[in-house]
């Protein structure tokens, strides 16, 4: 299956190609599991304390700049 899509080719053609493709997908990695290869799921990157704390200020931080612009510019247009 390629990528392009001929504008003659049924809609119908594409859908089922890419079931196909879903389907070989599948057989794949059934295939693997039936070798004895498993598929390790390795843990996620967790945040650290500092990273967090970091974060929450930079948030607050924007979140008060954001509040000071839109001050500024109710003062400027009631001049």
């Amino acid at each position: 299956m390629t990528t392009a899509i001929v504008a003659h080719d049924p809609v119908a053609k594409d859908a089922a190609d890419g079931h196909e493709d879903l389907l070989l997908a599948v057989a794949k990695v059934n295939a693997k599991a039936c070798l004895g290869d498993t598929v390790e799921l390795k843990p996620g990157w967790r945040l650290t304390e500092e990273e967090i704390v970091r974060i929450a200020i930079a948030v607050i931080f924007v979140a008060l700049v954001t509040m000071i612009g839109i001050a500024a510019a109710a003062i400027l247009t009631i001049r």
